[in-house]
């Protein structure tokens, strides 16, 4: 296990609820070097030997494609395709897509994408948001920013972090994700010309590069952008944005998923899809109500893993 005080300059959980047990699967899953990356860098690349069971980025690419078909009446073409959307810096966007297939739940209870977001944020963690980008050449780079979005200067503690299946390659030509090392520990948003990336610019922005089937973490307050994409065809992805419970989320699931979903799944499902959050009342017994059912849930995760989180909700 790394030292304490290093992990203290990373922003790391060294006084999180189950360390002991998440170091444990992070060994057992041998990721170690890649939270030394995440440590060093704010960011890291987990290949798809470990990120990819079972074929899950093909999986997660046929159905994202089919869900698009559904709803626009046309099947993105990742050869030759363009986005509908050529304005965007990220192109088109499928949004609410976790309840339609459960090759999402999936993506979710990955093993290796639960333990570094969990390193990160928690065993409070939950989902934001989940959508599939699929991203066409333009003329357009997304600017460097943070996905904390808060006023610098910002938590060095992660309060979130972004999860991103690569399902086809990533690289410069193709509009890859771009990351400043080290800029997690700044704790800050980059301004004006900082904002910049590229050779005519002095800010130091490297370009991912990594196959399809590839699974990329960083931290919230780690600056990255994107370079344009460059050839023909589209860049296919899924971002998961997890986040610790106090913050709101982008999507709400609060009592939309299936009881269905909830029993072939293990007890930190509920947790992660916002299950144990108690979300507003209106009055006491409402307020009894949900924190009931928030407790349900909570109880069920802490006897089924042994972690601990009521002292946390």
């Amino acid at each position: 296990m790394p030292d304490t005080e290093n992990l203290m300059d990373t922003g790391a959980p060294t006084t999180e609820i189950g360390l002991d047990e998440l170091w444990t699967e992070i060994r057992s899953l041998g990721l170690e070097s890649y939270i030394k990356d995440l440590d060093t860098d704010g960011y890291t690349v987990i290949p798809p030997e470990i990120a990819n069971p079972d074929n899950l980025c093909q999986r997660l690419l046929d159905v994202c494609l089919s869900i698009a078909e559904t709803r626009s009446g046309v099947r993105p073409d990742l050869l030759n395709g363009k986005s509908l959307n050529t304005n965007s810096v990220v192109g088109d966007t499928l949004k609410g897509i976790l309840l339609e297939d459960p090759v999402f739940e999936e993506a979710l209870m990955n093993p290796a994408l639960l333990a570094i977001s969990t390193y990160l944020c928690g065993y409070d963690l939950v989902l934001s948001s989940l959508n599939f980008q699929a991203k066409s050449s333009s003329e357009l780079k997304f600017k460097l920013h943070t996905d904390t979005r808060l006023p610098s200067p910002l938590p060095t503690r992660a309060l979130l972090c972004k999860c991103i299946y690569a399902l086809t390659d990533f690289n410069q030509d193709n509009g890859s994700t771009v990351f400043v090392p080290g800029s997690q520990r700044w704790a800050r948003n980059p301004v004006g010309d900082e904002k910049e990336f590229g050779e005519q610019t002095g800010q130091h922005a490297i370009p991912t590069v990594a196959p399809a089937g590839s699974l990329i973490i960083f931290h919230g307050n780690t600056w990255h952008g994107a370079y344009n994409r460059k050839v023909s065809g589209l860049r296919a992805s899924l971002h998961l944005l997890m986040q610790r419970s106090m913050l709101r989320c982008t999507e709400d699931f609060y009592d939309r998923v299936s009881e269905e979903m909830l029993e072939r799944n293990s007890a930190r499902f509920a947790i992660l899809t916002q299950q144990a959050i108690i979300p507003p009342y209106i009055d006491h017994d409402d307020q009894v109500a949900k924190i009931t059912r928030a407790l349900k849930y909570t109880s069920t995760f802490e006897q089924e893993s042994g972690i601990a989180l009521s002292s946390k909700r």
